[in-house]
């Protein structure tokens, strides 16, 4: 459904949405060695697991955030990038997103009435999941992390946070390529690599995951997605069309 534009380019930009500035690593420190810890400050006594599963858990039930979303795959030199701007309800995946890429504009809804897609001021019923559909569940994958390290705190979007990295099954379902794209390569190899920024209150701020693997002829294959979230609080109604269930979605 979503227009797919393709340039023959190795380079896949490094995505910059977040603004994110870096401080250096901190030292482990309890609450008696560090007693001038500001309330602002991310708590970081837990261990690097301790935190990352704390933080999937809490995020999981936060519900509603306005999110920037950005995906990139790169398949034997063919890219294709979209950027979304919308918000998603973390807690039952539903969301209102707008995706831009360099030929259209297209606005993709999943509700409890269904997945909906707005092309050119008409709505369509989307009855397949599209690549950018993972952007509703952005926290699909990461429960299953290896070797959970702490790089220091950053902050984001003004925001203290802590930030992690790990090692991640390989699944490049979960990073936005097209049905076309995954028929060259096998999207359950390779390597995954996700960072996560934290903050005071265990909130997942900011997702990064990066993946590489070969296509079948030996070809570079990668992806990168970022999800920036930002204003958590509780679910708004989205509104589609009375009209919209009734349209098959275009092949």
């Amino acid at each position: 459904m979503l227009a797919l534009s393709a340039c023959n380019t190795a380079d896949t930009p490094a995505p910059d949405a977040g603004e994110v500035t870096s401080s250096e690593t901190p030292s482990p420190a309890t609450p008696e060695e560090n007693p001038t810890q500001g309330e602002d400050e991310p708590d970081i006594e837990l261990d690097p697991q301790q935190r990352w599963d704390l933080a999937l858990e809490t995020t999981a039930s936060a519900g509603q955030t306005d999110i920037d979303a950005q995906l990139i795959t790169n398949v034997e030199g063919f890219e294709r990038i979209e950027l979304g701007d919308g918000l998603v309800d973390i807690t039952t995946g539903f969301g209102d997103i707008t995706w831009t890429d360099d030929r259209a504009v297209i606005r993709e809804v999943r509700s409890t009435n269904g997945h909906f897609v707005e092309l050119d001021g008409t709505w369509f019923a989307e009855p397949m999941t599209l690549p950018t559909t993972v952007a509703f569940e952005p926290l699909s994958g990461l429960a299953s992390p290896e070797a959970v390290q702490a790089e220091g705190t950053e902050d984001v979007l003004g925001v203290p946070t802590l930030k992690f990295t790990a090692e991640l099954p390989p699944d490049g379902s979960v990073m936005g390529f097209s049905s076309e794209e995954t028929t060259v390569f096998d999207p359950m190899t390779g390597s995954l690599t996700a960072t996560i920024w934290v903050d005071q209150e265990d909130r997942i701020l900011r997702v990064l995951r990066e993946y590489a693997t070969r296509s079948t002829d030996g070809d570079s294959v990668e992806a990168v997605s970022l999800f920036v979230f930002e204003g958590f609080g509780p679910a708004t109604p989205i509104d589609i069309p009375e009209t919209a269930d009734a349209i098959p979605a275009p092949a």
